[in-house]
Order: C-alpha cells, then structure tokens, then sequence
C-alpha cells in the first residue's frame, strides 16, 4: 500500500500548541438546487461559536433538496455557498457522501471532483478499485513532529440495496430486507467488504508506518447494524440523548465493525442519515453516535438541529470528548424551521 499517498492531504492536520484538536460534525444539509437560505447561515453560526481545526460534513450534503443537482455547475453553486464558511476561515474541511447526493441527479462520480477543487477540502475518492467515491483516512499529528496521533476514517456507505443487487448482479429474487429485519423492510445499502478490506489493510500499513496502532474516529452516513443494538439495548449500552426514529441502517452486514474491533485502533463510529437522533451509547467498547441534522430542506426538529463537535487531546486523544451544539442555542428563534420554510 502506498503510505504517502494515503497520507498525503493538501493541509496537515495537526494538534495545536495547547495539545488540543477540536472537531465539527455536521449532516443531512440536502442542499440541491434552490435551498433554503437559512442553511448556510446556520452553518457559518456553528462554525463561529464551536472554532472547528476540521469540519465534517456526514452525508446528504447536495440530496435532494429542493430540486437534485444535475450538473456540475450546479454542485459547485451549492459548495460556494455552504463551503464558504470553511474557505472564507481557512478551515479544513471533508466530506462523505450519503444515499441522498445524487438522488437520480449527478452521480457522486462526477460530483466528488468538484468537492476536491476547492482549497480546503481534504476529501479524497479513494482507491479505484474499492466501492464508493468517498473512502480516506485523514491523519492527525502531533503539533511538534510527523507522528500520527489519530485518525479519522470516511468512508461512502452507499444508497439502497437495489443499487446493490445491480452492482453485483444479483439475481431479482435476492432480497435480504425483510419486514423484521435490522432496520424494519426499509432497504438501506451498507459499506461494502471490499471497503472493510480496504481499511484493514490501511489501518496496518499505518501502524507499521507509525510504529504504533493509531486510535481514530470513524465516520459514514447510514450507520452499520450494530447501532440497533445501542438503540434496543440501553441500560446495557450507557445509552444518552434523543431518539426520535428507528436506526435507519443498511440489511447487509459487511463485518465493518468487527473489522475494527479486531483491528483495536477505531475507538467511535459516527452517522448522520436519522435527522431527529443524536443518541451515543457503547457497545463492545466502541462509543456510537448521531450528529442531528441540520437541514432546512427535509424533515428535522428544531430542539435537536445542530452539529455534534469532539474535542481531542494530544496527550490522551483516545478519549476525546464530544457534545451537541444546537442552533437554537446560537441563533435562537431565528434557526427555527417555521412554516415559510417548507
């Protein structure tokens, strides 16, 4: 595996002089085409109040919207405005795709270019022959030498389970989604064993390369199966926050998780995908979680609208801290959805 090209970000992420390192997690914009203006003016408020070293966007960043985008144009009218908080600021910023961003529009193939045309974003494709247009993992080192401290691992977790069966051709009879299944007859797709495959053998090769195993985040936009049993399970689980929905996860089981808890170094995976969830809970050792979506252009809750920030430190950056920062508490009233914005 190539290391430097793994590696390689157009900006170093790295611990500041105080040793901390802080993280801004946001999802479900579904901007598209025409989106509601109080979108970006409450993300450039989270990107003000919470000082973000890096922002994430987890999915459904372009879907649908009000109307898909269609051309490439139109992805990067979109991304002038809801990257310019970011750009403006000089703040790093990634993104992962979600099974809304093409919505029948243009394919997350030719919209991941334009995200990677703007000078902040560190968002990369990833390896050719692995499924998805969003698989990287952005190292963070330390703030006085090359040594990586932790990792932050995207990945595209894909669309449906019809596109599935035609990736794979599959015969029309293969139907895994079943009405008391994980996530309940709703058909989601999940990360593919190819991508598992990828971040194993990437996770290796970066603690060879380091000389020790790197603790790291990872995040994707529909959350794998396991989450269910954080949801189903509470007491057991140290189960916090809101729930205000099913976990929206795909039918499949591509062995992501215990991929990573084999491998020891993922310590928390993060979703977007259900807008009205912010919930975290532990399950084998691994803190799961929801940010809430953000968006103005789909469904959501005033109360929980916001993005979900981890604060890391360098001398113990396996155990970070996270939290929610809603917009009502920086904007007030003037965050709200109100019935002008449907």
């Amino acid at each position: 595996m190539d290391i430097e090209n793994l590696i390689s970000l157009k900006h170093t992420l790295r611990f500041n002089s105080d040793g901390k390192f802080k993280i801004l997690m946001i999802s479900d914009i579904h901007a598209g085409v025409g989106f509601n203006k109080k979108t970006p003016i409450a993300i450039k408020a989270l990107v003000d109040e919470c000082k973000p070293d890096l922002v994430i966007f987890n999915g459904d960043v372009a879907g649908p919207g009000r109307v898909a985008v269609q051309k490439v144009e139109e992805v990067k009218n979109m991304l002038d405005v809801i990257a310019a908080p970011m750009e403006d600021a000089h703040i790093p910023w990634a993104h992962v795709f979600g099974n809304h961003d093409d919505n029948g529009g243009l394919s997350n193939e030719l919209q991941e270019p334009v995200y990677e045309t703007y000078p902040y974003c560190l968002s990369k494709h990833g390896p050719a022959d692995v499924d998805g247009a969003s698989n990287y993992v952005l190292p963070i080192k330390a703030h006085d030498s090359e040594k990586i401290l932790f990792n932050l691992w995207g990945l595209d977790s894909h669309d449906n389970i019809e596109k599935f069966k035609k990736a794979y051709g599959l015969p029309d009879d293969f139907n895994p989604v079943l009405t008391n299944n994980f996530c309940f007859d709703r058909g989601y797709d999940t990360v593919h064993f190819n991508q598992v495959v990828w971040y194993y053998e990437a996770s290796k090769a970066l603690e060879e390369y380091n000389g020790a195993k790197i603790p790291g985040l990872m995040y994707m936009h529909i959350p794998v199966p396991e989450m269910t049993f954080v949801y189903r399970n509470r007491m057991e689980c140290g189960f916090e926050g809101t729930a205000r929905e099913d976990v929206g996860c795909g039918e499949m089981n591509s062995g992501l998780f215990s991929a990573c808890i084999q491998r020891g170094d993922v310590k928390a995976m993060f979703f977007g995908h259900d807008h009205v969830c912010d919930f975290t809970g532990t399950y084998c050792g691994m803190l799961m979680g929801y940010d809430a979506g953000i968006g103005y252009d789909t469904y959501g809750d005033n109360d929980l609208r916001g993005g979900r920030v981890f604060e890391l430190s360098e001398d113990d950056p396996a155990n970070f801290k996270t939290y929610m920062v809603r917009i009502r508490d920086v904007l007030g009233a003037a965050g709200d959805k109100t019935s002008e914005d449907k």
